[in-house]
């Protein structure tokens, strides 16, 4: 017996995968930004960088928790 093969969801996932790839390495992307400028900033003095890059790695790892744990309950949901 063939399985039914659903056009529209696999359409469907030729662009949210490569849109949540994009979301997941970037968001991560900043994280690694954020941290690496926020100690080099502290490093030299900078306490105001320092704190902007901070806040920048911290938006960026809740964005990236978000969106893991977003894509964690739609595989389980399905």
């Amino acid at each position: 017996m063939l399985a039914a093969i659903e056009w529209g969801k696999l359409g469907e996932l030729l662009y949210v995968a490569p849109i949540a790839g994009i979301v997941v390495a970037v968001t991560y992307a900043f994280v690694i930004l954020g941290l690496s400028r926020a100690g080099d900033s502290r490093r030299n003095g900078a306490a105001a960088a320092a704190t902007f890059y901070g806040l920048v790695a911290l938006v960026a790892g809740a964005a990236f928790i978000g969106s893991v744990v977003y894509a964690i309950s739609i595989i389980v949901s399905k």
